[in-house]
């Protein structure tokens, strides 16, 4: 299924060396089925021509371009669905904050209607990032419910490793689908999240039979993370706990990588204490090699006997040590006897969210870009979601996890 289909996408691109990748992103956009018009700033044609864009959509790259009224923007405005800007120069950043329109993309941005959402992927050498007067503008944006998009950390034009990469194709996907499934980042949504802390865990753990084979799942990982993202998005500062898994580092949080159910125990009870809200998207494996072999077992033997032992309850373990306030979430991936074995494990590990999957339902389980999932509640309600990418998953579960901490905050 195309993940943007038929959603219509303003595209802004402006004066970073980063542009040269906005023509894979202008493709990438196209080919997850999304309608896309594109805007350039002057400084933006120094990295990219128009006319290697336009051989893809339309383009605009002056104020008054010529053969268009002189209202274009407003139409383009309307038009939108959701506009992106990736990449955003300090520059552009600056002019968005201030409400200087002197270019295509910051007139289109500021001619948005207040409920269509605007996402920024900012690209720029470490320095110019970390300038107060800079960092000034992105919370003033965010204040008033602009996607700001953290920049990844990594080799940079300059030469320097720093923050300031453009992120990864898929994690500006990610964020345009946040943006479409949420809306505009209101204040309150924001304040909501401001100072909490989200501890996530996510993939498959290995476990070492060998010192070349384990036993492991099929699970990406993408899960976790676009929840990891999700949240980082609407403001929290977020850890992430991931098993091995081919996806990109996501921007804006801290990353801990580990390989077995043991390092995953260790690594969530040194960061749950402090975490407001726990999500268990892991697939930990249930058991792991007893006496794991030192060196590579070698074939000619007709049998070999395999004896395992469970590894920590990481979710138990959880629902026993968990402090007032903090909010949990697990995961129950089933493949018959769904529903009864997703109540009793709602029981039996405490959590205050179980998100249900089966293998039975399509468009579910591991590896695939989708999901379908359930909510169950502890007070009896069940909520069905249809299939949906695995980020517009995890932004109805963000808002169920809402619905929790505003019960508990009293802000309902």
């Amino acid at each position: 299924m195309e993940r943007l289909h038929g959603r219509h996408i303003v595209l802004g691109i402006t004066g970073s060396i980063a542009a040269y990748k906005a023509p894979l992103l202008l493709r990438e956009l196209l080919q997850q089925g999304a309608k896309v018009r594109v805007v350039m700033s002057p400084s933006a044609r120094q990295f990219v021509t128009e006319a290697t864009l336009a051989a893809f959509a339309p383009v605009v790259a002056e104020v008054f371009p010529a053969g268009l009224p002189g209202s274009w923007h407003v139409e383009w405005a309307r038009w939108a669905e959701a506009m992106l800007i990736a990449p955003c120069s300090a520059t552009t950043l600056s002019k968005l904050a201030v409400g200087l329109c002197d270019t295509a993309p910051t007139l289109v941005a500021r001619s948005l209607p207040r409920t269509v959402p605007l996402v920024v992927a900012p690209a720029m050498d470490t320095e110019l990032w970390e300038q107060p007067v800079l960092q000034r503008s992105v919370a003033q944006l965010q204040e008033e419910g602009v996607w700001v998009l953290p920049p990844a950390l990594g080799e940079l034009a300059s030469g320097a490793v720093g923050i300031g990469r453009l992120p990864e194709v898929e994690s500006i996907l990610s964020a345009v689908e946040g943006a479409l499934t949420t809306g505009v980042l209101l204040p309150q949504r924001r304040r909501l999240w401001s100072g909490r802390r989200v501890l996530v865990t996510a993939g498959p753990t290995r476990e070492p039979v060998d010192a070349v084979r384990y036993l492991s799942n099929a699970s990406s990982g993408r899960m976790g993370y676009a929840l990891a993202e999700a949240f980082r998005d609407r403001g929290a500062a977020v850890v992430l706990v991931a098993g091995p898994t081919m996806l990109p580092e996501p921007p804006g949080m801290k990353l801990c990588r580990v390989e077995t159910a043991e390092q995953m125990y260790e690594a969530v009870q040194g960061h749950s204490a402090e975490a407001d809200v726990v999500v268990a998207a892991a697939a930990v494996a249930d058991y792991t090699p007893a006496e794991p072999v030192a060196g590579k077992v070698r074939r000619g033997v007709d049998e070999w006997f395999l004896r395992l032992r469970p590894t920590p309850d990481i979710l138990a373990h959880l629902g026993q040590q968990r402090r007032p306030g903090q909010a949990l979430v697990g995961f129950a991936l089933e493949v018959q006897a769904e529903w009864s074995s997703a109540r009793q494990k709602l029981a039996a590990k405490g959590v205050d969210l179980l998100v249900l999957n089966s293998l039975h339902w399509g468009r579910s389980g591991f590896g695939g870009e989708e999901n379908t999932v359930a909510l169950l509640f502890p007070d009896g309600r069940l909520r069905m979601l249809p299939p949906r990418s695995k980020r517009v998953c995890a932004e109805w579960i963000v808002n169920a996890v809402e619905e929790i901490i505003g019960v508990t905050d009293g802000t309902e």
